[in-house]
């Protein structure tokens, strides 16, 4: 699959978002970015289960990222109704329009989370594992990449689905809700880096539809395949945590990937 042009148009769901934001403003360095959310400055607003609003914000476009997700707020997961409307149904209505549209090249921000069971296991992660999905957040990315996957063997589309361990700061270890965690292990990945993933993935030529760990905590390479990750998309993490207090990683993870 031929890869995107620089300055080419890219819709980016989710574009408020802790993720998002740095999403935008990475890509907007080398593409024409179109943010998408529900709230947010300087944003198309508009929800990823109403189709008219896809539809009009998905018009020229010829790339899309996918970054949305449902809030986790308390509760939030304990019901698969609305993390199943918005992750689930709302990438699908995304992918159905963008293949209308004729986007050909789609980057999903999925998680490690689908494979859940043999991270709490501490198994290496390695790309050839079948989904293990453990809690309702876990189900719906692996419900997002099974969807995509349909979407690569349907309409040819060019499908990088982006594993992304605990998304925190590599600066000051400050996490999505403001948390400020006491020490990192492997899993961690900033979210700078996740945005340098995305960009390569879109430059990417011959992509067809692959799934890339995104860990860049301390030893990562022991615990996951992100040496395929850097060969293949020509990306090294720039934040490896390596001079914050080391901790432990959980044995039951359950909790810590659902806060992707």
């Amino acid at each position: 699959m031929t890869a995107l042009s620089l300055r080419s148009p890219v819709l980016v769901t989710g574009a408020a978002g802790f993720l998002g934001s740095h999403l935008v403003e990475a890509l907007d360095r080398d593409f024409s970015v179109r943010p998408f959310d529900v709230q947010g400055e300087s944003v198309i607003h508009g929800s990823v289960t109403d189709r008219a609003a896809l539809e009009s914000a998905m018009e020229g476009v010829e790339a899309l990222v996918i970054g949305h997700m449902a809030p986790n707020r308390a509760g939030m997961y304990d019901d698969p109704a609305i993390p199943f409307d918005i992750n689930v149904k709302g990438a699908a209505l995304c992918l159905q329009v963008a293949a209308e549209r004729g986007v050909k090249r789609v980057v999903l921000i999925s998680s490690t989370a689908v494979v859940g069971r043999d991270l709490a296991a501490r198994r290496f992660l390695s790309r050839d594992l079948p989904p293990s999905p453990h809690g309702i957040y876990a189900l719906t990315k692996t419900l997002q990449e099974a969807t995509a996957a349909y979407f690569h063997e349907q309409y040819g589309m060019a499908v990088a689905m982006l594993r992304p361990a605990y998304v925190v700061s590599g600066d000051d270890l400050v996490d999505k809700y403001g948390n400020r965690k006491p020490g990192v292990d492997w899993q961690a990945i900033d979210p700078r880096d996740i945005a340098a993933a995305a960009r390569a993935a879109l430059l990417l030529e011959g992509l067809g539809c692959e799934a890339f760990y995104l860990v860049a905590g301390p030893e990562a390479e022991e615990h996951a395949d992100i040496a395929y990750t850097m060969q293949r998309l020509g990306w090294r993490p720039q934040y490896r945590f390596g001079d914050f207090p080391r901790q432990a990683a959980p044995a039951a993870s359950a909790a810590l990937i659902q806060a992707r």
